[in-house]
């Protein structure tokens, strides 16, 4: 079962922009879809989702709570 199921809708669209920003920039345009993005954290596990995305809130790529 996937760990993307267990979180919230917000914290999983802040995932998906982090990703996007971080680790898709040389995807051609039309290849960056939520769709990609979610299997790059499922590569990444949850514990590197969590250290992403609080990285990305400390560098103001992404806004939100902690």
């Amino acid at each position: 079962m996937s760990f993307l199921t267990e979180l919230r809708f917000e914290d999983l669209q802040r995932l998906r922009v982090s990703v996007k920003r971080v680790y898709m920039t040389q995807y051609p345009t039309d290849k960056i879809t939520d769709h990609e993005a979610d299997k790059i954290i499922e590569a990444l596990g949850p514990e590197a989702a969590e250290t992403l995305t609080r990285r990305a809130m400390d560098a103001g790529i992404i806004e939100g709570r902690r």
